[in-house]
């Protein structure tokens, strides 16, 4: 017959007991991913607009908005990287293409918001915007840097990247548009 004692062992007193002579597993980590990363962004949403008077023109000089290192391409949040690299490939049939040169940055803005409202108006999956290096303008590339702003806040932009050198390289980027 087991006798009972009159005070028992706490838990941890007796898990302590149980595992004497246990050795632990050495086991890699499930998992090398990071904590996500805060983003603390306060800035007013751009007015997205087909008239360039009554809407506000994104600043060219305002480079944070690009997402990776070399600012090639941008995806919003939902969208998943294998998507993003599918663009990249060119698994995505571009059906309309738009060319920004000898345009002023107003009338470009105009016409690429013009240009991405009618490609979702013809149920278009992915465009191409061509808007130059830059390489020829004083203040640098100007266009460039707008496309980008304006791509990076349409609501109807899910990812955007930097095409294959044999298609504009990085004077021209292909847009992955929500489907209507």
């Amino acid at each position: 017959m087991v006798k009972k004692q009159k005070h028992p062992l706490p838990d941890e007193q007796l898990f302590r007991q149980e595992m004497t002579g246990v050795v632990p597993l050495r086991t890699a980590p499930t998992t090398d991913s990071k904590a996500p990363r805060r983003v603390n962004r306060v800035s007013k949403p751009v007015v997205l607009s087909a008239n360039p008077e009554s809407s506000r023109l994104p600043s060219t000089d305002d480079r944070t908005h690009i997402n990776s290192e070399d600012g090639s391409s941008h995806r919003k949040n939902g969208i998943q990287k294998r998507t993003l690299q599918k663009l990249k490939r060119g698994r995505f049939t571009v059906g309309a293409e738009l060319d920004l040169h000898n345009m002023t940055t107003e009338t470009a803005y105009a016409v690429l918001l013009g240009f991405i409202a009618d490609a979702r108006s013809r149920s278009l999956e992915s465009v191409r915007i061509i808007h130059g290096k830059g390489l020829r303008s004083d203040a640098g590339p100007r266009l460039k840097l707008m496309a980008h702003r304006v791509l990076r806040d349409h609501p109807h932009v899910l990812a955007y990247t930097t095409c294959k050198p044999a298609d504009g390289g990085g004077g021209a980027v292909d847009v992955l548009l929500k489907s209507s």
